[in-house]
């Protein structure tokens, strides 16, 4: 038995992303795109527009450009130029380790990174192990007039050649026609690879073309609001939950939006100072607001608040909408690298029962209950499977792996729910992919870290907690009894990014227990864990 929920879509006729991006119309000269550190730098319509045609054409045609930045106003402007140039784009996270962005650069195919200068020496070693031999192209700010000097000539060098700077990549006046290069884009052309999280194995790169994600961009777009949109993004780019948003619908809406690199202690105060009506972040961000009653003030200008990355329970909205006068509404977004947003909640709807929304237009949703146990469940609970023209295409270069993602056409989510008046409820996750602060940290890829390190004999990850208190535990068997908990953590920090393992525990175990299979038993690894803590 399946039970479905399907919204209709009515999506317009095809375009590429760039020539869809720039169809509405609104004062082109009017600042949008605002960098929340420095408010002189902006972008207006006019200027994305001049400097995506100044860089269309730069790139070799059909190649992948791996944008290695931190949130900045010209992330858009750079994505728009890429496919321009009949490109692919790929996002990586700034926080990568050299380890980390060789899997990245090797797995994506990727033949130019742009990067800021404090990170070369990191995509430097990592373009060497990939293999790639990828171009290197140093971020400029081609917002500032005059950029002498800013870059030490000691930088430019790699392997003995001069890098490039967006600033050479500039074509003065543009010798292209831009309009006829986008009309030659065609709807099933690759625009993205985006990495996943690794829920099964290593990262893969979900290929989404420009169709796909044109109608991401016409389901979400929620033009019913009465109040002025005026937005703070502090969230990261290049994830699944921020890039409908920060590369296309605030330049395609013309809605004024600031950029932070990250959150931080400054935020309350930007949402203060600038008039800010909505923003998106994650639950653990929430809970850090809700926290620092001396803040509470700087934030009633909120009208919305998007949150994805994780479930937020009942005590935390509740904590969270207490700050406010006249609260908010409190926005899920429920999705995945492969299919962008599947579901979230429209203006003015509200939800207060704990699910994550309604299926976006062109999205249909059905859960298949057929391994699942109901004996102990009210409703129709299974796995969550869904299907439309947001899908990915495939994951590039992994042809088993994308069999295995899919079900008779219906994309496998991996996560456990039910529906409910049309409305989708999580209840669990059959992957084991923990969440930490919003990000998904994949355990496979822990346990191959962790069984880099000579002491440790065995290694198994699992999650524990829950919500903003979810992080990993790592059981480890070791092989020389000197070894310490904070040797596993250095060790673990000199491989992989900050956010996947600040919040890791370290447990020495006997064993690893697996079935006959050699599978971990991770309920057994749970019990024993605590069992052997106990005792040391």
């Amino acid at each position: 038995m399946a039970a479905t929920a399907r919204t209709a879509a009515h999506l317009g006729d095809h375009q590429d992303l760039v020539s869809f991006t720039f169809s509405s119309a609104y004062d082109e000269d009017k600042p949008f795109l605002i960098d929340a550190a420095n408010v002189s730098r902006s972008v207006t319509r006019r200027k994305a527009y001049s400097l995506v045609a100044a860089l269309a054409g730069t790139f070799r045609a059909q190649s992948t450009v791996c944008l290695h930045l931190p949130n900045d106003v010209l992330y858009p402007v750079l994505v728009l130029a890429i496919f321009a140039s009949h490109c692919r784009w790929t996002g990586s996270n700034p926080a990568c380790t050299a380890a980390e962005l060789e899997h990245h650069f090797r797995t994506s195919e990727t033949d130019y990174v742009v990067t800021m200068p404090e990170s070369l020496a990191t995509v430097r070693s990592a373009v060497q192990a990939s293999g790639n031999r990828a171009e290197i192209i140093l971020f400029s700010d081609l917002l500032e007039e005059d950029q002498t000097g800013a870059i030490l000539s000691a930088s430019l060098q790699s392997n003995g050649h001069t890098l490039r700077t967006l600033r050479d990549l500039l074509q003065s006046p543009p010798n292209v026609d831009l309009p006829t290069m986008l009309s030659n884009i065609l709807p099933n052309d690759i625009a993205a690879l985006q990495q996943t999280s690794g829920t099964t194995g290593l990262p893969k790169m979900a290929m989404r073309s420009h169709h796909s994600m044109k109608s991401e961009l016409e389901a979400i777009t929620d033009d019913s609001k009465t109040y002025e949109v005026r937005r703070l993004f502090c969230t990261p780019i290049f994830h699944a939950f921020s890039a409908p948003e920060m590369l296309f619908n605030t330049l395609r809406l013309g809605q004024i939006s600031y950029f932070m690199r990250r959150f931080d202690d400054s935020f309350a105060q930007k949402v203060h100072d600038f008039r800010i009506t909505e923003t998106f972040g994650t639950p653990a961000m929430l809970l850090k607001l809700a926290n620092k009653p001396e803040d509470y003030h700087l934030l009633q200008s909120l009208r919305n608040v998007a949150y994805g990355g994780a479930p937020v329970g009942s005590e935390l909205r509740r904590r969270f909408l207490s700050i406010f006068k006249v609260p908010p509404r409190l926005v899920p977004v429920y999705g995945m690298t492969e299919g962008g947003w599947f579901t979230t909640l429209k203006h003015p709807e509200e939800d207060d029962t704990g699910s994550v929304g309604r299926p976006v237009p062109g999205y249909e949703l059905k859960i298949s209950s057929s391994n699942y146990d109901q004996s102990r469940t009210k409703h129709s609970e299974g796995e969550i499977l869904v299907r439309g023209p947001q899908v990915m295409q495939e994951y590039l270069g992994n042809s088993e792996a994308t069999s295995g993602a899919f079900e008779d056409g219906w994309l496998k989510t991996g996560d456990i729910g039910y529906l409910d008046n049309d409305k989708l409820y999580l209840v669990d996750r059959v992957k084991d992919m923990i969440k930490v602060n919003g990000w998904q940290v994949s355990p496979v890829e822990l346990q191959n870290v962790l069984l880099q390190l000579e002491d440790v004999l065995e290694a198994a990850v699992f999650g524990e907690g829950h919500d903003v208190d979810e992080h990993p535990v790592a059981c480890v068997v070791k092989k020389e009894t000197s070894l310490t908990a904070e040797a596993v953590r250095e060790h673990l920090h000199g491989k992989l990014a900050s956010y996947k393992v600040s919040k890791c525990e370290v447990r020495f175990v006997d064993a690893i227990p697996k079935s006959a299979t050699g599978k971990v038993v991770k309920e057994l690894l749970r019990k024993q864990a605590v069992l052997d803590e106990s005792l040391a």
